[in-house]
């Protein structure tokens, strides 16, 4: 009878012990004891560089359940074939293909991923890297010591010399910091239900380089800024669309996209974000060829960072209608 007793016992704990591994998800992201990562992934006809990713995948160190989501844009029949060929061959942890009929650009695309993810972290990283073996353990780790609701590392060319800094920063105030420090590129781990409340991906964007460090921003209460690598980039490639233009684009409407969706933004932020409204008019107009002091885009954007002065948000969209006008860009 006492012994029953005590294997009762210890399967209540044992019950209890999982459910607060599942409520305490902001301490523990764990769930029946090992944590669920989901890897996300856009793709579009890059097949060659599948197996290196799954590869780093693969042998990520620390104990965790991995998944990766493999998001299609609309690649060539043949890529998709070598794709799925090569993921019905695959079995040493689950592969999701997320299929679309239609190119609708890396931020839409990534978005349909995020729909697809089971997993309490994400971590996202473009077709063409690979991960450093740390990275996955690196990140939360982090993210677990400082209650963190996303973390950025850093991006280096493979083959580069091998960078030992170890330093990082934990920011009450991810939106003010990303702003400042212009942070851009794949190369995050994020809270699922962070990442699902601010909408993954602007989608009235075309490139998820751009929003996806902003948004992600607007709705953390912290994150952890690394100078650890834990991306291998493919050097030939360079992250961003090569489209100039297309950056500058969405590097515009993301800010205001931001300020037309956060009311309650401080003063401090919203002049962040006006000076790189500001900086993108210019940009704009000068790879159009105009001149430094014939702009008034250019006056614009000096005048707001000596003085710190503005056009209106209305005003600013004026001018992007003028100087976007004709550019090669989609516009999501």
């Amino acid at each position: 009878m006492v012994y029953l007793l005590i294997i009762s016992a210890i399967g209540i704990v044992q019950d209890f012990s999982n459910v607060l591994g599942i409520i305490a998800f902001g301490k523990s992201f764990k769930v029946g004891g090992f944590m669920l990562v989901s890897y996300v992934v856009t793709f579009y006809n890059k097949f060659e560089y599948i197996p290196s990713l799954i590869s780093s995948i693969e042998t990520q160190e620390g104990d965790f359940e991995k998944q990766l989501i493999i998001a299609d844009d609309c690649s060539s029949a043949n890529e998709i074939i070598q794709l799925q060929d090569f993921v019905a061959s695959y079995d040493l942890f689950p592969i999701k293909i997320i299929p679309s009929s239609h190119n609708t650009g890396p931020a839409q695309c990534f978005n349909r991923g995020l729909e697809a993810v089971d997993g309490e972290i994400v971590i996202a990283i473009d077709a063409d890297d690979v991960f450093a073996p740390m990275a996955t353990s690196y990140y939360v780790k982090q993210m677990q010591a400082h209650d963190a609701d996303f973390i950025y590392g850093r991006r280096r060319a493979r083959g580069h010399k091998k960078n030992d800094k170890t330093d990082f920063e934990v920011i009450d105030e991810p939106l003010a910091y990303v702003i400042k420090n212009n942070i851009v590129h794949m190369c995050f781990a994020a809270k699922t239900e962070v990442l699902r409340q601010v909408g993954g991906a602007d989608p009235r964007l075309f490139i998820q380089d751009q929003s996806l460090p902003l948004r992600l921003a607007s709705g953390a209460r912290r994150m952890v800024r690394s100078e650890v690598v834990t991306v291998y980039i493919n050097s030939d490639e360079g992250g961003l669309s090569k489209n100039v233009a297309q950056q500058h684009y969405d590097r515009f409407w993301m800010v205001m996209n931001i300020l037309d969706d956060h009311s309650d933004l401080s003063h401090s932020v919203c002049s962040g974000l006006k000076d790189i409204a500001r900086s993108s008019l210019w940009k704009m107009d000068r790879d159009k060829g105009a001149m430094k002091f014939t702009s008034p885009h250019f006056w614009t954007y000096i005048l707001g960072r000596l003085f710190a002065v503005s056009p209106s948000v209305e005003k600013l969209k004026i001018a992007a209608n003028q100087v976007f006008d004709g550019a090669n860009i989609r516009r999501g």
